[in-house]
């Protein structure tokens, strides 16, 4: 007895059909790569204009503290905004005089946005309580909720200097005195840690840290005698470029 399957002829296929299927796959394939590369150069030359800065960490855990007027805050609270944290040790002011005009000019810049915060984060909490930090913030006109004068408990804060913004030197005592790094880091709207870079051509250069005190240092023993404040200042621009950069952009993480 006969079956269907008796009837069944193999299928004749068609080289021209094949052979233009093939070259439409093989068309569709090289289109496809060609538009992923151009979209990477065009991303990658973006990125080469882009004058955002690098950032080398993020701020995932809160840091709670105290404050000027001794109510307590968190950098939770700034989330979303932008903000810079000044290492500093109050009962010293002599140990900090560049970078404390610095700060008043930025609160002065940036008087009239309540996205930009300055955080000055004691490193000897123990000592400098609330009320110490309130008659700083009248001394220095430190006005929350613009600008913070904080403190929390010593073990916290050094570890927070040393593991989450990676200073070059952990707060210590030697010989009675404090040493500390006093760079100022920067903060976006994303919690990211901020670098500052220039532009030189197609190519993106990391600067310094924005330590004023070593900037002065530098312009005492090298700047020329017709422009004695060159490096800091051209620091001082940089750091407002990046702070005016990062305030344009907006949040971007949950």
């Amino acid at each position: 007895m006969s079956t269907s399957a008796e009837k069944l002829e193999p299928a004749v296929r068609d080289p021209r059909k094949l052979r233009n299927t093939a070259l439409i796959l093989i068309a569709l394939i090289v289109l496809g790569g060609a538009l992923i590369l151009m979209a990477y150069n065009k991303a990658a030359k973006n990125a080469a204009k882009d004058a955002t800065p690098s950032y080398v960490g993020r701020i995932e855990k809160n840091l709670k503290v105290w404050r000027q007027d001794g109510s307590e805050g968190s950098l939770a609270d700034m989330e979303g905004q932008v903000y810079v944290i000044a290492p500093v040790l109050f009962s010293k002011p002599e140990g900090w005089p560049q970078t404390r005009e610095v700060l008043k000019r930025l609160s002065k810049h940036y008087a009239g946005n309540p996205d930009f915060h300055i955080v000055c984060l004691t490193i000897d909490p123990d000592h400098e309580t609330p009320e110490k930090l309130g008659i700083q913030a009248k001394e220095l006109g430190a006005e929350l909720p613009q600008w913070w004068l904080a403190a929390t408990r010593e073990e916290s804060v050094h570890k927070f200097l040393k593991n989450v913004l990676k200073m070059e030197t952990i707060p210590y005592v030697k010989d009675g005195e404090w040493i500390y790094d006093g760079t100022l880091v920067v903060i976006d709207r994303d919690r990211h840690i901020r670098k500052g870079t220039t532009q030189a051509g197609e190519t993106r250069r990391n600067n310094p840290p924005f330590n004023f005190e070593k900037a002065a240092s530098w312009d005492a023993q090298h700047s020329p005698a017709d422009d004695p404040n060159r490096v800091s200042r051209d620091l001082e621009n940089l750091l407002t470029e990046v702070i005016d950069g990062l305030l344009a952009k907006p949040v971007t993480k949950p």
